[in-house]
């Protein structure tokens, strides 16, 4: 079974990373002869979990993907995406990838799908251990959350069932709004687990897990089934935003096997 796929392209690059990248876009910045877009959907394309791709933001058209116009935020342009992904082939899951993942690769994108498809989920995040983003990409710093089972870092893909999410859109609109504000979040996800994720990042990582995150995505949107996949592949966990990770991204990339892997 294949899905088709969205890759929001329409986030914009922060003064420094637009000094140093000379594009506004940050799916447009290049690493070496190449984007990230372009690092992204050639990824996907040769995975053969993905179906067809629709990237959603001012970007050129490729031969990989069909290109679609977004809205001025994040969640139109999600909402814009899955509704294209899901006419283009009416796939019970689609796949959802940021375009600042340039070290993804089509192994590490059929390993979260097969996994995610496997969960039966309706949501399904992905999620990689710090230690093994570490290990992989030691220059490269990552956000991290403590967990009873470890500590973790969010990553850039989730396997959607568009139904739910599409039918609720001001769900997604409230949580995303809500994403800077501990008061919202609180009264979203509920004053109980929020008192639990700051006393687990503060004195002790056992009184949150990784079910219980689970739990709290799934009420926030309405009841669905929502689940997070650990995934083994640091790159879908290891996103370039800033100007060190340009940096790292460059030395990293210029010449290597993944430069030509995926050409």
């Amino acid at each position: 079974m294949t899905v088709n796929t969205v890759v929001l392209a329409g986030g914009k690059n922060k003064a420094e990373m637009l000094e140093l990248t000379g594009v506004s876009n940050r799916a447009l910045t290049r690493l070496g002869t190449r984007t990230m877009l372009d690092y992204v959907t050639k990824a996907l394309h040769h995975s053969p979990a993905v179906g067809e791709i629709f990237v959603v933001g001012e970007v050129p058209p490729g031969d990989n993907y069909t290109q679609i116009s977004g809205g001025t935020t994040l969640i139109e342009n999600l909402l814009a995406g899955l509704q294209a992904a899901q006419q283009g082939g009416r796939s019970e899951r689609i796949l959802v990838s940021t375009s600042d993942i340039p070290f993804l690769t089509p192994e590490s994108v059929e390993d979260f799908v097969q996994r995610g498809l496997a969960s039966g989920a309706d949501l399904c995040c992905s999620y990689v251990s710090l230690a093994r983003c570490l290990e992989q990409y030691p220059e490269m710093k990552r956000t991290a959350i403590k967990l009873r089972e470890g500590r973790f870092t969010l990553g850039n893909l989730m396997l959607v069932n568009p139904a739910p999410l599409l039918a609720h859109p001001e769900i997604i609109e409230a949580a995303y709004a809500a994403r800077k504000s501990p008061v919202q979040v609180a009264k979203l996800l509920g004053l109980g687990l929020l008192g639990r994720l700051l006393l687990a990042q503060t004195i002790s990582p056992s009184l949150l897990t990784i079910r219980m995150l689970e739990q709290a995505v799934g009420r926030l949107l309405g009841g669905i089934h929502a689940a997070a996949t650990l995934s083994s592949y640091a790159e879908i966990g290891t996103d370039v935003d800033k100007p060190d990770d340009v940096e790292i991204a460059r030395r990293l990339l210029g010449g290597s096997k993944q430069e030509d892997a995926t050409d």
